[in-house]
């Protein structure tokens, strides 16, 4: 089996690439990519902005995995940042599925990223696959994105979108500037820390990835997210004590709302989401809770 693999070098991709035996990941900079990957992968070079993927017509790509996406959390929003996260989503994934498309054989099974950022400010509710999609821009991305992705599905291709929530791992996603700031005392609830945050350990998102590849009757919308979400207060809580100090400052919105833009208002999204869907097929958990997953995370 030959997977391709586009945001192959980002920090899923990091944790996924080794564990696949015949894999091409596009990239922009392809020599760059080079560097940071693995011997055995192949490297295809592609703008996915500039037109559909040139598949190389000696590869047979039996799986795609679908990552590539500007970073949400990097940056400031604006309007430029705003349509870099939509373009390279949308019309990445459009163009991707293009190229698909135009090669001689189409892939069986196309997996693309969404985010629990569809469903926006879900409030207390329970979030499993069949809840509606909620309002702002991250739910009008994950919809105009999760459609996109369906685009391949009219020509034979079984099609997954996973809906991920926050990312925990070391050496990279949410926690890499969080676990530095919680262990000199400026870590703190976001507002009143009411709010459900729906996390999963990067371990346990990767194994979700290979085992929508590999179950057949997979398809559809899942959720990428722990069994258990917890409040952000008790989140908080459970980070200072795997770094072992006090988190005792809490951040406002207005304050946050002046240093990172309009991103800020995603910060204090209520998601309470559960994975029915991927539980409901069998699929198992090795962190099922936050305390287990930060154990694994936060060495001393």
């Amino acid at each position: 089996m030959t997977t391709l693999v586009t945001g192959g070098t980002g920090f899923v991709g990091s944790y996924l690439i080794p564990l696949l035996d015949d894999v091409i990941v596009t990239s922009r900079d392809a020599q760059q990519a080079r560097k940071s990957l693995p011997q055995h992968v192949r490297v295809v070079e592609w703008d996915p902005l500039a037109g559909p993927l040139k598949i190389p017509p000696d590869a047979s790509v039996t799986a795609v995995v679908n990552l590539m996406g500007d970073s949400i959390a990097a940056g400031r929003w604006n309007k430029q940042k705003k349509q870099s996260i939509h373009d390279t989503r949308i019309v990445g994934t459009r163009n991707l599925i293009r190229g698909l498309i135009n090669a001689q054989q189409a892939p069986d099974v196309f997996v693309s990223a969404s985010a629990v950022g569809y469903y926006g400010d879900a409030g207390e509710s329970i979030v499993t696959e069949s809840h509606g999609s909620g309002d702002g821009f991250l739910t009008e991305v994950s919809r105009a994105w999760e459609e996109a992705a369906d685009e391949i599905a009219d020509h034979g291709v079984r099609v997954v979108k996973l809906r991920i929530g926050i990312v925990l791992g070391p050496d990279g996603g949410a926690l890499e500037k969080m676990i530095p700031m919680f262990k000199f005392g400026l870590g703190g609830k976001l507002g009143s820390g009411q709010q459900w945050f729906p996390w999963i350990h990067v371990t346990d998102l990767v194994s979700m990835i290979q085992w929508t590849i590999q179950t057949t009757t997979a398809a559809g919308n899942y959720n990428a997210t722990a069994p258990t979400p917890v409040r952000n207060a008790q989140f908080t809580k459970d980070l200072a004590t795997a770094v072992k100090r006090w988190a005792f400052l809490p951040a406002p919105k207005l304050g946050l709302r002046l240093a990172l833009g309009e991103f800020a208002n995603s910060l204090f999204f209520s998601q309470n989401v559960i994975p029915k869907k991927a539980m409901d097929q069998g699929f198992e958990f090795q962190f099922e809770t936050l305390p287990a997953a930060l154990a694994d995370i936060v060495k001393p």
